[in-house]
């Protein structure tokens, strides 16, 4: 009784290990990965409200969106500039080539994460962190912005959301964190140039997909009623 009774378990213990061993790999393949989403304003001078452009003196900045998976858990925010219609920066500067006197003003970049959603801190769907760099004239009539370069770090917990593969709408479904950072600038008399940052140390625990839990759940019934087949075929 004891050998018939191991003889039907053997093959279920097998079958759960085979389908777990699975599942798991298919939420591994996705586990370090973050899909980031958002856009930047900006503004001159304390206290300002920021905009999706601002000038001060002939320097003008001009707004971006970025979005994006990162991989190995990073990725960098560093498009061309054209400015008015910037992607996957954080912004552009613009530089007129009348010299002027820039040294000691300040410039506000306001970057807003739409995703991933469920920022830890938000009340929103949206998140925003506010960098302050300061404005000082260069050597050769050019502008260099310093910005505080600490890197900010958001975790977040989404587990309402929906998963597609669709380029561009992907959605990140899970906990994680990630790292923010922006860099500085210098921008050359009648040049623009692209405000950069990164994304780094991103991760997640995604969610099973429903496919992997309709394998799972489909796998287990096949294997119960494989058990109830043997036992009926035992009892004869």
């Amino acid at each position: 009784m004891t050998k018939r009774f191991f003889a039907m378990v053997k093959p279920l213990a097998l079958s759960i290990a085979a389908i777990a061993f699975f599942a798991l790999a298919q939420g591994e393949a996705k586990a370090d990965e973050v899909f980031v989403a958002g856009n930047t304003a900006g503004c001159f001078g304390a206290a300002c409200a920021p905009g999706a452009s601002a000038t001060f003196l002939g320097l003008t900045y001009s707004n971006s969106t970025f979005s994006g998976t990162t991989a190995n858990g990073v990725r960098g925010l560093g498009g061309n500039p054209n400015p008015g219609a910037n992607v996957n920066n954080l912004g552009s500067f613009t530089l007129s080539t009348a010299p002027n006197t820039y040294t000691g003003q300040s410039f506000t970049l306001l970057v807003t994460f739409t995703a991933p959603q469920g920022i830890i801190g938000s009340n929103t769907a949206t998140f925003t962190a506010l960098l302050t760099g300061t404005v000082r004239a260069a050597d050769d009539g050019g502008v260099i912005i310093d910005f505080n370069n600490t890197p900010q770090t958001f975790t977040f917990n989404d587990t309402t959301c929906g998963a597609t593969t669709v380029p561009g709408q992907q959605t990140t479904c899970g906990a994680g964190s990630f790292t923010f950072s922006v860099n500085d600038i210098a921008i050359d008399p009648g040049q623009s140039a692209s405000l950069t940052g990164q994304i780094t140390a991103a991760q997640q625990t995604t969610i099973p997909e429903p496919a992997t839990l309709l394998l799972l759940g489909t796998g287990l019934s096949g294997i119960a009623a494989s058990v109830r087949r043997r036992r009926k075929a035992a009892g004869k």
